[in-house]
């Protein structure tokens, strides 16, 4: 009399055992560019952000970023992280800091990267131009220095695309309007500005 109630809990613990087996979702990078720079969190999410295993909206959530830090009343900072790669808008990422507020499943802790979107990621802008193309000679579309301003100085309000060390932003000065453009180099500091004494913006 006792064999179906076995049956019972088996089935449960299967039952229980599933979800964990479909979030092993693999890291899909077909198509991604490559790139080197560091970037921080900006969703205002209470919850955070969720971290994807593909650059879609619908594709497996395999971790987690920790929700946006209060330091004062007026200030807020985000988890910082490599962004190693680009697709469609979306950001591929890795080695958060602190490294706890990013979170993987343990099917992907071994790759340690995911996806999230550009439109919850921001940068700390260094270099002088926006421009047009991810290369030096690119023309210039948008001067990021002011009268009593400098590019540290421009809201970076979304994040389209990278590659090597170039990153495409959707920019707004001091006063000014939305601006989309290509930048060199820049940096996570969200407290402080770039480092100036970088390596210069290649030709």
């Amino acid at each position: 009399m006792r064999a179906p109630r076995l049956t019972v809990v088996l089935l449960g613990i299967a039952l229980a055992a599933g979800p964990v087996a479909a979030n092993a979702a693999p890291l899909d990078t077909t198509g991604a560019s490559q790139c080197r720079m560091r970037g921080f969190a900006t969703d205002r999410d209470p919850k955070g952000t969720n971290v994807r295993s593909a650059p879609r909206a619908d594709a497996p959530i395999i971790g987690h970023l920790a929700p946006l830090t209060r330091i004062s009343p007026d200030t807020v900072t985000g988890v910082e992280f490599d962004i190693v790669g680009s697709r469609d808008g979306w950001l591929l990422i890795q080695k958060g800091d602190p490294a706890m507020d990013f979170r993987l499943d343990p099917a992907n802790v071994a790759d340690g990267r995911g996806w999230v979107s550009g439109r919850l990621v921001s940068v700390t802008l260094g270099r002088r131009y926006l421009r047009a193309a991810p290369r030096g000679d690119g023309a210039v579309v948008l001067d990021l220095f002011g009268p009593n301003w400098g590019p540290d100085s421009v809201h970076v309000s979304a994040i389209h695309a990278c590659r090597d060390k170039y990153v495409e932003v959707t920019a707004t000065p001091p006063g000014g309007k939305p601006v989309r453009g290509w930048s060199w180099s820049p940096c996570a500091s969200q407290l402080t500005t770039c480092d100036s004494a970088g390596a210069p913006e290649p030709e």
